[in-house]
């Protein structure tokens, strides 16, 4: 005991270092500044003067201005935010000085226009302008904000994003706007972006690879993604080849979760209430709703949000397995199972947070979030075992099987930000740390009666685990321009995780007689620790040639502390992480890239355990502490076009992965209390030798009327592996392919409407489709397909919002998975299909406060009166 507590003290005097280093460095730079106010006037007065433009960036324009109110005065502490067109995303945020004077550099040519908001005014917007080589900077002079708005013209910015947009680095999908997403969590979210795909049993695959990391704000959680409803989500970020300033986890890629955080005058907010209907085995059942408030307040230098959510669910579903097993010495048996069960949960969200601009150049942030979860479910399953002798069965373990599960947990987490700008334009420092904590306690019963053989005594078994994971990390970053018109990135992360479980199991032949067995008692303490450094230097080259290599190291130590074992096993892993991204701009419509990224996958806390668990005697399942983690090597080959109303994205990809985790399934046998030889699978971990994979995948945008979007993915790869013999080929080589289609009306009188189609061929799995946590491992499961409906209609201006969507409205009802091992003296071929509850109608409604409408001037040309519309001059 005083070990685990001279080990906790060690862990958090090393979080404590990290928060002192960081609170010298923003002490630093809030407090340190020994400007007067007259030289901030100085140079707020220089920002906006003509005369300083050489200093721009190559490649880039600026914009420079000033703010008077309705008396000629000087307007200080206005929100000056700068668009890109043509879909209105937020590229920077300015704000006035003392004098009314605000200056915007480094802007990327484009085509833009800004949004002035202010506490007690009117919102207000400039006319479209371009910034080019010709017209490199954008002047508003003296722009009088008023109390009241101002129609400026009849051109209306698109106000919802593209659903999907391309960057250097990374595909943003956004969720906000999709009719779709409405009622839904994460999860079903997922299910519509490219690429993606979620099981049945929502684990998550990027081009076939389950081994992705995800992310919420850019930051691990401890929340899973069912636990994230989609009204709290503005976009989803698809990163398949990051660079070196992200964390190589993940061996596919990172999919970030981006939170709403709105930034707008005054106080605005939404309010939504939802709920659905799910049809299983054709009954309908009405236990899903939901409701979900987004408030937000800026004042002068203060920006506060809300969000809360509530929802509750119901969740069915059943399974059937088939298998037939056979052992080296000639005796085969049969496995029969049917499996029924239901689930019903309920979940708290509150997020909250406060940005503080302290000055022009220095910039707080606090965000707090907690979670709180809980689940209760009912189960049965019938099993029936037969040894097979000459093609007839003969029982030996026939029995009924109940069931309950509870769980309950709750999750909280913390973030401090600082962002601090210099007089050098493009140089930057920012420093984040960030913590979260989960607790849970699970607690799950069942009793098995038993028909065959008849003198067998009922057999009761109760498992009770209790866990602890935290996430700590510090972060500082550095960014300043280089050379002629080069950047460094620059900056140091501390990461800590540790997971702690409590496992006991009693059993008996009822509740009232069980007792603790202490071959099974579990209390397991993984800890982890990685310190990382990354250099990244970026350029730009005759215009045309971006590139961009960085190179990131880390020293990742890791301890898995069996406790109840007193086994102690610590790994330290000293590993380099390169990276490169090109990208050659033929002309604004067209454009090639290429790109290199090293990515690493290292074992999870429940494949490391030692600890075999035999819950479920028939299927047994137990980690291997002695992995190692996993490498690949990514590259991918890409083609972007954007031409007026049609968008295309082709991307080739390469992956060669070294030391694949995977799990395995073997077959096993052992001997009852009646002397009895009965067949089992172990499922464990291995390292296989490596594999390969290779596919292309399309993108197509096309907006073929004003009021219709349509969108066209696609993708198609294949996987071969070297599984060092241990998986049979048929199930180590494969082809697997799939699209989506996505249709987006926009109707008169705010109507709007999606439909959407979704196809995913066969393809390898390692999961289970059995009962238990164990099962059967390497696999292949059957294709699947969905269609989804979706209407839209805007009330009192779009302040009220009605929305009614259907998902699954046509689709596969099973998922089957056929697996196999032929290749060892223990064989077994099995067959398994599941079921859960489909067809969900979700119908909610949404009221926005203080609801507003965007509108810009419809005019190209940027010269207009000079109070309200700006200038461009060169």
């Amino acid at each position: 005991m005083q070990d685990m507590v001279k080990g906790r003290e060690k862990r958090h005097g090393g979080i404590r270092v990290i928060f002192f280093i960081f609170f010298i460095f923003m002490g630093h730079g809030l407090f340190s500044q020994t400007e007067t106010k007259e030289s901030t006037k100085t140079r707020g007065n220089e920002s906006a003067d003509s005369g300083n433009f050489s200093t721009l960036v190559s490649g880039t324009g600026g914009v420079f201005g000033s703010l008077i109110d309705e008396n000629g005065a000087p307007l200080p502490y206005a929100s000056v935010f700068l668009h890109q067109l043509p879909d209105s995303t937020t590229i920077t945020m300015n704000i006035t000085g003392e004098n009314g004077r605000f200056a915007i550099r480094d802007i990327p040519y484009g085509n833009y226009y800004l949004e002035i908001q202010c506490m007690g005014y009117a919102r207000h917007f400039s006319n479209r302008f371009t910034l080019d080589e010709k017209n490199n900077t954008f002047r508003v002079n003296k722009c009088k904000i008023t109390q009241q708005a101002k129609t400026l013209a009849t051109f209306e910015v698109a106000a919802q994003k593209e659903m999907l947009q391309s960057n250097l680095d990374k595909k943003v999908y956004q969720v906000e706007g999709n009719v779709m997403a409405e009622g839904a969590t994460a999860i079903e979210v997922l299910q519509d972006i490219p690429s993606v795909e979620v099981d049945i049993e929502g684990n998550v695959s990027l081009r076939g690879n389950s081994n992705v990391t995800i992310l919420v704000d850019g930051r691990p959680t401890n929340l899973t993604l069912d636990q994230i409803p989609s009204s709290q989500i503005e976009s989803i970020e698809v990163i398949t080849n990051p660079s070196a300033r992200l964390d190589p986890d993940g061996m596919s890629g990172i999919l970030n979760v981006i939170l709403k955080k709105k930034k707008e005058a005054g106080l605005n907010g939404m309010i939504t209430l939802g709920g659905a209907t799910t049809v299983f085995q054709k009954k309908p059942y009405f236990d899903n709703y939901n409701g979900n408030i987004n408030l937000n307040y800026s004042y002068d230098k203060i920006n506060v949000f809300l969000n809360y959510s509530y929802r509750r669910f119901g969740r069915r579903g059943e399974g059937i397995l088939t298998r037939t097993s056979w052992t080296e010495q000639g005796d085969s048996s049969f496995l029969d199972q049917n499996s029924t069960q239901k689930n019903f949960g309920n979940s708290h969200n509150l997020r909250t947070g406060l940005d503080w601009y302290v000055n022009k150049q220095n910039t707080l942030s606090f965000t707090f979030g907690y979670n709180f979860n809980s689940f209760e479910g009912d189960n049965q399953l019938l099993s029936n075992n037969a040894h097979l002798l000459y093609g007839e069965k003969l029982p030996y373990w026939n029995y009924t099987q109940t069931g309950t599960n509870t769980n309950a947990g709750n999750n909280y987490s913390g973030n401090i930000s600082y962002k601090k700008t210099f007089e050098t334009k493009g140089r930057e420092l920012t420093a984040d740390i960030y913590y979260t904590r989960m607790n849970r306690d699970a607690d799950n019963r069942y009793l098995q009666t038993f028909s065959v053989p008849e003198e067998a005594n009922d057999y009761f078994q109760q498992t009770r685990s209790i866990s602890q994971n935290q996430n700590a990390s510090a972060q500082i970053d550095f960014v300043t321009p280089a050379g002629n018109g080069g950047r460094i990135e620059t900056g140091y992360k501390f990461a800590y995780r540790s997971i702690e479980q409590d496992y006991k199991l009693y059993d008996g032949i009822s509740f009232d007689t069980r007792v603790l067995d202490s071959s099974q008692i579990n209390d397991f303490l993984y800890s982890e620790y990685i310190n990382s450094l990354y250099f990244i230097y970026s350029n730009v080259f005759w215009k045309k040639l971006k590139v961009q290599v960085g190179v990131r190291g880390e020293w990742a130590n890791t301890v898995s502390n069996l406790k109840s074992a007193d086994t102690i096993i610590p790994h330290s892993y000293p590993n380099i992480f390169p990276s490169a991204h090109v990208v050659y701009e033929f002309n604004e419509q067209h454009s090639l890239q290429i790109s290199y990224s090293m990515r690493v996958t290292r074992p999870r806390v429940n494949q490391l355990n030692p600890f075999k668990d035999i819950s479920d005697r028939l299927n047994i399942s137990q980690g291997n502490p002695d992995l190692k983690p996993e490498f690949a090597h990514n590259i991918e080959l890409g083609y972007l076009m954007f031409v007026k109303n049609t968008s295309l994205s082709l991307t080739t990809f390469y992956r060669q992965r070294n030391d694949i985790i995977s799990r395995y399934t073997e077959l096993l046998e052992d001997i009852d209390e009646t002397g009895t030889a009965y067949p089992y699978t172990l499922t464990s971990y291995a390292n296989l030798r490596h594999s390969q994979n290779v596919g292309i995948e399309a993108i197509f945008g096309q907006r073929i009327f004003k009021w219709w979007r349509l969108n066209l993915n696609g993708d198609f790869y294949r996987v071969m592996i070297n599984s060092n013999d241990l998986i049979d080929e048929n199930l180590s080589n494969d082809w697997s392919w799939g699209f989506r289609v996505n249709n987006s009306f926009n109707f008169p009188k705010d109507w709007s409407a999606q439909l959407n189609f979704r196809y995913r061929s066969a393809s390898l799995t390692t999961g289970s489709m059995g009962w238990g946590t164990g099962g059967v491992g390497q696999g292949k499961r059957s294709a699947n397909y969905s269609v989804g409906l979706g209407a839209k209609k805007g009330f009192l201006n779009n302040t009220l919002t009605l929305n009614l969507n259907i998902r699954d409205l046509i689709y596969r009802r099973d998922t089957k998975i056929h697996t196999y091992a032929y290749n060892t003296p223990n064989g077994y071929d099995a067959n398994s299909t599941r079921q859960n509850s489909q067809f969900q109608v979700n119908l909610s409604v949404s009221y926005k406060i203080n609801n507003f409408k965007r509108r810009i001037d419809k005019h190209p040309d940027s010269n207009a009166e000079e109070e309200n519309m700006g200038t461009s001059t060169d």
